[in-house]
């Protein structure tokens, strides 16, 4: 590198780079002209004038023969000089234009020349940069850098390099690269130096971006425990990505494996042939599962070490062809997840509260166990026990007394039965048991009797001993059922029949109560259908008073005619209902006829006549019943204080404060409220004497008991007279024979019905039974409504 302003400013004469001056034409014409002269005068002394005269014209033709060369000579000169002018006047073009700075420096870093481009990075004009020194314009905590390149400079005589940032200008700092070097004719001594200055910054803050996505990379590695590795396929090699890594990942094991089987080897035994399939079908075809789990040992020396679970995720790293270069493994450390996972599957498959397996682990295990069994041609046995009075704990005692109880029960009954044999919890206090390996029923029969013994001592709580007492239900595989479903569903009905009759024991599945068990389902099923199809239809019986002989109203009975002409009584298809849960929609259907066959009467001529539904306990306790029954008789047209509900004493006293609030708001519709089927239930007159009750039904049995002139005339008499005393109307249901009615008029009943009186009719059989009727003085329905009121 040259510096062309050097000789044009004259400020180094004794310079020897530049080329030798060509002498000017006057210079050379004179020295001819000189030397012709010297030529002529010696000839002149020393030969005759004759010969003088020859030779001065051959040295005038040489003379101007060598004028004509020197002129063509002059030409080439001229040419030359054009051609380097023209040369330097491109190289200072080049020089100052250059898209990079040139600078000449002083030993001491004194700026002597500067381009274009220098001048515009340093920000200062080119006119100020003489004179000026270089570490003006740098950092000052760059400065030493450029001090310690310059010194570098000198001592080794070579080219270097350095980087460095100059001043802020308007908050911004930029980068430079300088490279520096001895001027050419100064290398012999210590003297000016050359300098080009770079702009760097946009590459400097690439690499400081980049630093900073590696620095991100390798935390966010670090926080989701993630590493990489790279598989060739081609040669097998696993190469470890430098400064993006996980805490646990390979990089930081000084023996991390270099190859493919290496790497595979700290892998779990079960997992290395799952793990190296998977890489092999990704290598031919770019397709991998979602998810690679493996188990990996975390140091390759340490043979007894912990395996942790990893998820790994392949991507194909590609050549610039499109070929499949390398494989990219990213991994995750998933123990923790792994651990949490099991965890739940834990929880959810076993019972919290007792660690037994629940109803979701029992259904394979108990199916591996049958599989197994069928395999073997060996029995099992399926026990289902349920603890008497075990609510009773609850209520009394409160839920942590039953979680206890419940926890001791799984305790005995682990202890009750072989370690093969599986003991889960089904939920509240039913357990499920299965007894793998039997011989006979002796055999589900002794175990059976061995887990009644240990469940019927006294279970100690909070200083207390609480007694529940077990009821066993037992199927056979496969005389029963060879399913474990089916299996339970025998063993829960035998542990149902154990309950009514023999509570405290165990019982057998039996032909006889599958059959039930069928009648039940096919019971169930037809109401169903029954509830959807309007099967159903209403029966009503009169109420008369028996002071005057009048109707002064009906009760609705519910029938379920069959297609055999038969029909199915309310005792034994209620209570499927209210399990099966259409007892809602049924009594919905029952008070809309009701209100329907009313305004039939009434469209008829028939007076107001009221009628008397039954409500069951469900449907009293369930949230919408209040709103069912104002729906009903808001789209029924008809008086509600011709509505009655009935309501057994169970249901009302089940808990007063809500049956009397409940009163209270069907009082607040009109409604009239009956206590049915008293007498026969454990009932407290205290509490019955606070519900807002309109009338006493006195149950049929103490009806047709009063031939008993010992206790049925008395017990009759007291509900009476406690009806009485509640200014409510006494009526008693069920009577059947002139006698019956004769007593229970001696006893002040109010009110009767029964078959004596008029059987239970269809809507338009009541309505002809009733103008067939012989008028009764005062016996208008509606006026003993008023009445009532």
């Amino acid at each position: 590198m040259t510096a062309p302003h050097d000789s044009e400013n004259g400020k180094d004469p004794g310079d020897t780079g530049s080329p030798p001056r060509a002498p000017s034409r006057e210079e050379t014409s004179a020295r001819l002209r000189r030397q012709a002269e010297e030529r002529l005068q010696t000839a002149d002394e020393s030969a005759p004038r004759a010969l003088a005269l020859e030779e001065a014209k051959r040295l005038i033709h040489e003379l101007h023969v060598h004028q004509i060369e020197l002129e063509l000579q002059n030409d080439e000169l001229l040419r030359t000089q054009e051609a380097l002018e023209t040369a330097r006047s491109r190289y200072f073009d080049l020089y100052d234009l250059a898209p990079i700075g040139y600078v000449t420096l002083t030993e001491e870093g004194m700026i002597r020349e500067a381009n274009i481009a220098a001048a515009a990075l340093l920000e200062t004009p080119r006119v100020g940069l003489a004179g000026r020194p270089l570490t003006r314009f740098i950092r000052p905590e760059d400065q030493d850098i450029l001090y310690r390149c310059r010194h570098r400079l000198h001592t080794t005589r070579e080219p270097q390099t350095c980087e460095l940032r100059l001043r802020e200008s308007q908050g911004v700092s930029r980068w430079v690269r300088l490279d520096g070097c001895l001027e050419p004719h100064r290398i012999g001594s210590q003297g000016h130096w050359r300098a080009t200055i770079s702009d760097i910054t946009a590459s400097k803050e690439g690499e400081q971006r980049l630093l900073d996505a590696q620095t991100r990379l390798k935390r966010v590695a670090g926080i989701a425990d993630v590493g990489f590795l790279e598989w060739n396929p081609r040669t097998g090699a696993v190469v470890l990505p430098p400064a993006v890594h996980s805490p646990t990942s390979d990089a930081q094991d000084a023996a991390a494996p270099q190859t493919l089987d290496a790497w595979l080897a700290r892998l779990h035994p079960e997992d290395r042939e799952p793990v190296q399939a998977a890489f092999a079908r990704f290598a031919t075809d770019c397709e991998a599962p979602p998810e690679l789990h493996y188990r990996r040992r975390g140091h390759q020396h340490s043979e007894n070490g912990d395996y942790r679970w990893f998820a790994a995720y392949l991507e194909p790293i590609m050549d610039d062809r499109g070929r499949l270069d390398r494989i990219l493994v990213v991994h995750q450390d998933v123990t923790q997840r792994k651990e949490s996972e099991a965890r739940a599957l834990h929880l959810v498959q076993h019972d919290p509260l007792t660690g037994l397996p629940g109803r979701s682990l029992l259904a394979p295990m108990a199916a591996q166990m049958i599989a197994g069994a069928g395999r073997a041609g060996k029995r099992l046995a399926v026990l289902f026990v349920d603890l008497d009075g075990f609510k009773p704990i609850n209520d009394n005692y409160g839920h942590a007394a039953g979680d206890e109880v419940l926890r001791q029960t799984a305790q005995r009954l682990r202890a009750s039965f072989r370690a093969d044999d599986l003991v889960a919890r089904l939920g509240g206090d039913e357990f499920v048991i299965v007894l793998s390996n039997i011989r006979d029923e002796d055999n589900a029969a002794i175990a059976a009797g061995t887990a009644v013994a240990a469940l019927s001592r006294p279970y100690r709580v909070a200083q207390q001993e609480l007694t529940c007492l077990p009821t066993i239900g037992i199927s056979l595989y496969p005389d029963d059922a060879t399913t474990i479903d089916a299996l339970i569903k025998c063993a829960d009905l035998a542990m149902y029949h154990a309950k009514q009759v023999s509570p405290g024991q165990f019982q057998f599945a039996t032909a006889a109560l599958e059959r039930q068990s069928r009648a039940v389902a096919a019971l169930k099923d037809g109401l169903r259908e029954a509830v959807s199809q309007n099967g159903f239809r209403l029966l009503y019986q009169p109420t008369l008073d028996l002071r005057s002989g009048a109707v002064i109203g009906v009760e609705a009975l519910l029938r379920w005619p069959q297609a055999d002409g038969g029909e199915i009584a309310p005792l034994v298809f209620l209570p499927i209902a209210e399990s099966i849960g259409i007892i809602h929609d049924l009594g919905a259907w029952v008070l809309r006829e009701v209100l329907r066959q009313h305004r039939a009467w009434l469209a008829e001529g028939l007076p107001p006549i009221a009628v008397t539904v039954n409500v069951s306990g469900r449907q009293f306790r369930h949230q919408s019943f209040l709103q069912r029954i104002t729906d009903a008789l808001h789209d029924g047209g008809v008086d509600p204080a011709l509505v009655s509900l009935a309501l057994g004493e169970a249901t009302l006293l089940q808990d007063t404060s809500t049956s009397r609030r409940l009163l209270d708001k069907l009082h607040a519709l009109g409604v009239r409220v009956a206590l049915d089927d008293f007498g026969v239930g454990a009932s407290c007159l205290g509490e019955i004497k606070d519900l807002p009750l309109d009338a006493l039904e006195i149950n049929r049995t103490l009806v047709k008991g009063l031939d008993d002139k010992a206790r049925a005339p008395a017990i009759v008499e007291t509900i009476v007279r406690l009806g009485h005393a509640m200014q409510i109307k006494v009526t008693a249901i069920g009577v059947e024979t002139e006698p019956e009615l004769g007593a229970v008029r001696d006893l002040g009943c109010d009110r009767a019905q029964g078959f004596y009186l008029g059987k239970p009719m269809t809507g338009d059989g009541l309505a002809a039974w009733y103008r067939s009727r012989p008028p009764v003085p005062g016996s208008d329905p509606s006026d003993a409504a008023a009445d009532e009121r």
